[in-house]
């Protein structure tokens, strides 16, 4: 039967290696959790290591059982008819639009409540954000609020663009941050400056106002998403796939060359199928229904009925499996990994400033 493996010990050496690397560079790590479905014993986890804030993608992940215990910036702005819902729920939120900042407020003043925001600008990924020429109205606006807490900017790359951040758009990201400060006279708490994708950047330079990374898919997967080839002081795998072979046949490949292939509990119903990848070498992915997944077993006859595969995920197959409602998740801890993690604690990992 197909299953989700977390590896809850990965988790937490992950985010404590990315939280000291970060930290020696006076930048603060917020974890991003929307690839989990608000999964409560990851999100545990995280808390127990010392996390208070996350950012989440959806409202309906939000877990009322850690009130008090963290907070949230909702990472994607909500619907207009859950505005309520929103100032209730998370302390901050991520805003685009001023018509609906503008709501916001006057729902938060008739909850005698204030929000907390970050403006998103559009850099150079054209997803979401402020257009940079429109920045200063924007604000100026935005702090005469009376119910809305301006906390900061933040900027986004590889979420949809494919370009990677450069040393120039660190430079011009300080430069720009410098001129709205200069023009309105107000001093931008938090400079949150992209993603899993900034850490390249992060290794080689100084990042300057830049103070914040949200970072989900090197903390999850252990991957350097501008490469997608493995960070090597994290590990990689923490949530695995595993499906179970119900069939073994020889069957004829297009070019009727005979081969051995298993068919496997699990499909493009269960997760992108084009987005995982045996974490064993020796067999290969032939193709996929809604419910199988069909494997070339190499015609290695040590395979048999009953076996289990387990697949490693990207981050589009990991965050449709975590959301499958019918999948069994088995999580574990890793004794040896969990005497690296209390040996971190002891005595923080020394990651220099700068390779």
């Amino acid at each position: 039967m197909a299953q989700i493996n977390i590896n809850l010990s990965k988790i937490e050496y992950n985010a404590d290696a990315l939280r000291t690397l970060l930290e020696n560079n006076d930048i603060h790590l917020t974890p991003v959790i929307k690839c989990i479905a608000g999964d409560s014993r990851i999100i545990e986890t995280l808390i127990q290591s010392g996390f208070t804030h996350f950012a989440e993608s959806r409202l309906e992940n939000i877990n009322e059982d850690f009130k008090g215990q963290c907070n949230y910036l909702l990472l994607r702005p909500t619907s207009k008819n859950r505005y309520t819902q929103l100032i209730k729920s998370v302390k901050m939120s991520m805003q685009t639009e001023i018509e609906s900042i503008r709501e916001i407020n006057d729902i938060a003043k008739q909850l005698n409540q204030k929000h907390q925001i970050m403006l998103m600008i559009d850099w150079k990924d054209r997803r979401e954000g402020v257009i940079t020429y429109d920045v200063l109205n924007y604000i100026e606006e935005i702090i005469k609020m009376t119910h809305i807490q301006l906390i900061g900017i933040a900027f986004n790359f590889m979420c949809f663009k494919s370009s990677a951040p450069t040393e120039e758009d660190i430079l011009k990201i300080n430069q720009f941050v410098d001129a709205i400060e200069y023009n309105l006279g107000f001093r931008l708490k938090v400079v949150s400056g992209g993603n899993s994708s900034m850490i390249p950047q992060l290794m080689y330079n100084d990042l300057g106002r830049i103070n914040e990374l949200r970072i989900g898919e090197a903390l999850f997967r252990g991957i350097d998403t501008t490469t997608n080839q493995s960070i090597p002081m994290l590990f990689q795998n923490a949530i695995t796939v595993e499906a179970e072979i119900l069939e073994i046949k020889p069957r004829l490949s297009d070019n009727n060359q005979c081969y051995l292939q298993a068919i496997v509990d699990i499909g493009y119903v269960d997760t992108d199928v084009n987005k995982i990848k045996p974490i064993k070498n020796d067999v290969s992915i032939v193709g996929a229904s809604s419910d199988h997944l069909m494997i070339n077993l190499n015609n290695q006859d040590y395979y048999k009925v009953g076996d289990i595969i387990e697949f490693a995920m990207e981050y589009e197959a990991l965050s449709q499996v975590m959301y499958h409602n019918h999948m069994t998740k088995h999580y574990f801890k890793d004794n040896y990994i969990q005497s690296l993690n209390s040996m971190m604690v002891d005595s923080p990992l020394l990651i220099n400033k700068k390779c």
